[in-house]
């Protein structure tokens, strides 16, 4: 859901900063806004990403170590 309303701020930003460089005698400013944007939209789902597989990678472990604490508990009696 925040990627989302990041992708849609993101979106906002550059048609403005577009629009506006249309009636601007040096538009190159408002390109590199758009870049800028962009690339923070872009570093910012990759980190979120990232951060989203190491949290599942974690549960994941987690349970297999809880699963085999369960199985061994259960040999012992």
């Amino acid at each position: 859901m925040k990627t989302a309303i990041y992708f849609i701020i993101s979106c906002l930003i550059s048609t403005g900063s577009l629009l506006g460089g249309l009636h601007a005698k040096n538009p190159f400013p408002n390109f590199a806004v758009v870049i800028a944007v962009w690339a923070l939209f872009a570093w910012g789902y990759n980190r979120r990403s990232k951060k989203e597989a190491d949290k599942r990678s974690g549960e994941r472990l987690f349970a297999e170590y809880m699963r085999s604490k369960i199985r061994n508990d259960r040999r012992q009696y």
